[in-house]
């Protein structure tokens, strides 16, 4: 490789911590951590061009991003840097310990409008400082295999219908979940990467996918997670102060929790300091699994930049075809039940009061040199979907980046909604699509990723 190649990439990060507390996922409101932690949420940019075009991705250490909400920030994007507005991709970590930048549950808190603000403006400045950091470039990339990182969260019961891993943090639960019940779907352990560097082999960026929820840690304050853990590994190891932007893989029914040996710490009882350090644990793995990868993995220039996107409108579930948590797949405990009631009453009675709907969702996709690509979707995905989207892709190295520009809750298999289960409960924003909709986002992701191919 040498330097006059007309590839380009430039990476950047910045801080997107709210200042003061705002309120989390589902509970009371979140803190900046302790200083020795180093658990302030980041959003890491990374821009490619080829000379003739750019491309921007950025990954944000938070729950999820609604989409007029995403339009915002791309539309900021787009003003400040030029860069085409389908050529900008901003995804969610999904990260539990940090706020979320768009509607959840009916009953839950609205997202804070000056951190809006201000997380906004933050998108704006980390894109633009990235393009500003644009350098020659070349890339490495594939898929790194790891071990007891991602476990398929939906076991099944004898009669078909599911148990959800989460009764684990629930005593007494063994009446509820066996560790002998098969689980319901697969998972995918490999963790999709893309290395940048410069042609001399200094490190730019690391761009990481995995499927798994990041949610190991259970901070009650600001947390990165998991995902931010294996960026802080990647940084460790390689020794360089990269960017490390991460897209949340097809992850709708997987998640760290292992039903054979249970949660990390003998109590049982989660959040807590074992966690925090088992979260560490799973960022190395993800990391080495990656360095251990890219170490030998064939260097290409940065050519032929495509993108593609579409915007469906799926119709919702009707009242008539949802079911409202009334399988306890969360146990049987008063806990359990008096999350059903308190969570799921006020959704159903907002879905009578709403009457049809509809919900627009963004696929799209992104191409390099013709050989590696991302495809995007706004979902909780299940990792069967991701799978098959992996399987029909025509590139050699296919990445999955869900709840990416915009957000459409969980959507499960057809299969799975059979089995019911927590996913699978209708909510007016977490649980939304007809129950062909993950096939029709599938099919979608993969005529994307051919109109990248087909040019």
């Amino acid at each position: 490789m040498t330097n006059n190649t007309t590839g380009q990439a430039g990476a950047a990060t910045l801080d997107i911590t709210p200042p003061r507390p705002v309120r989390g996922y589902s509970g009371p409101s979140m803190y900046r951590g302790p200083e020795a932690e180093d658990s302030n949420l980041l959003a890491h940019a990374l821009v490619l061009s080829d000379g003739n075009n750019q491309i921007a991705i950025v990954s944000t250490d938070i729950l999820l991003i609604g989409r007029p909400e995403f339009l915002a920030m791309r539309e900021l994007c787009e003003l400040r840097t030029g860069i085409p507005a389908g050529n900008i991709f901003i995804g969610a970590t999904h990260n539990h310990s940090g706020p979320a930048a768009g509607p959840t549950w009916v009953n839950a808190p609205a997202p804070d409008p000056l951190y809006m603000d201000q997380l906004t403006r933050s998108i704006g400045d980390v894109v633009q400082q990235a393009q500003n950091n644009l350098q020659p470039a070349r890339i490495a990339a594939g898929q790194a295999p790891t071990e007891d990182v991602t476990f398929n969260r939906r076991l099944l019961r004898p009669d078909g219908t599911v148990v959800h891993t989460v009764v684990l943090q629930q005593a007494p639960y063994a009446n509820d979940l066996n560790p002998d019940f098969p689980p319901a779907g697969p998972v995918d352990e490999d963790v999709g990467y893309v290395m940048v560097e410069q042609p001399d082999g200094t490190p730019i960026a690391c761009l990481m996918s995995f499927s798994c929820h990041c949610h190991s840690s259970g901070a009650a304050y600001y947390h990165r997670d998991m995902f931010g853990r294996a960026g802080d590994a990647i940084r460790q190891k390689l020794g360089a102060d990269i960017p490390t932007p991460f897209m949340a893989g097809a992850c709708g029914d997987t998640m760290w929790v292992n039903v054979k040996t249970g949660l990390p710490n003998p109590e049982g009882q989660w959040p807590c300091e074992a966690n925090l350090e088992y979260t560490w644990q799973l960022g190395h793995k993800i990391a080495d699994a990656v360095l251990a990868s890219v170490k030998d993995r064939e260097r290409f220039e940065i050519n032929n930049l495509k993108t593609a996107k579409r915007v469906m409108e799926v119709p919702d579930r009707s009242l008539d075809d949802s079911e409202f948590c009334e399988d306890n797949c969360r146990g049987h405990d008063a806990e359990a039940l008096n999350f059903a009631r308190t969570r799921y009453g006020p959704e159903r009675l907002a879905i009578l009061d709403r009457g049809d709907s509809n919900c627009l969702i963004e696929v799209g996709a992104f191409s390099i040199s013709d050989r590696v690509a991302m495809a995007t979707n706004p979902a909780e995905l299940f990792v069967a979907l991701g799978l098959q989207i992996k399987e029909r892709s025509p590139f050699e190295v296919t990445l999955i980046s869900e709840l990416t520009n915009g957000y459409c809750g969980y959507v499960p298999t057809e299969e799975a909604f059979k089995q019911k289960g927590y996913e699978t409960h209708r909510a007016v924003w977490v649980s939304r699509l007809e129950k062909t909709g993950g096939q029709a986002i599938a099919d979608g992701c993969v005529d994307m990723l051919n109109q990248c191919k087909n040019g």
